[in-house]
């Protein structure tokens, strides 16, 4: 099943000094996120993904993990997770220390199986 993304817009000074490429946050929501979906990619070679917040929501019983790119149906790299969710929430926010993905790798979702995932992730692309 697709998972569903919205981009939302930036206006922060503290973000405009950060990078020459404009920072993200995207939301994201799946009924199923099992087959490993994509939430942010790379605008091309030679950037890579710096996250500095996650939120996710889970509303069954299954894990979800956030990881880098996506290698046929499964992430490359775990990066978070696996979180156990259940028939309710799991919020999870991450700001201490960024995550910096590898170049040209995207930010992956990937659940155990059926049921709502709801994810919002914020950061900025930088070259690698």
């Amino acid at each position: 099943m697709a998972i569903t993304t919205t981009a939302v817009s930036i206006t922060s000074a503290k973000w405009s000094q950060t990078s020459a490429i404009p920072p993200w946050q995207v939301n994201a929501s799946s009924a199923d996120a099992s087959g490993c979906e994509e939430i942010v990619a790379t605008p091309g070679a030679g950037y890579q993904l710096v996250l500095c917040r996650a939120y996710i929501y889970v509303g069954a019983a299954i894990t979800v993990s956030l990881g880098q790119n996506d290698n046929a149906g499964t992430l490359e790299t775990t990066l978070i997770g696996p979180l156990a969710g259940a028939a309710g929430n799991y919020i999870l926010d991450v700001r201490d220390q960024p995550i910096i993905l590898a170049a040209n790798k995207a930010l992956c979702v990937d659940a155990s199986g059926a049921g709502q995932v709801c994810i919002y992730v914020e950061g900025y692309t930088r070259a690698a």
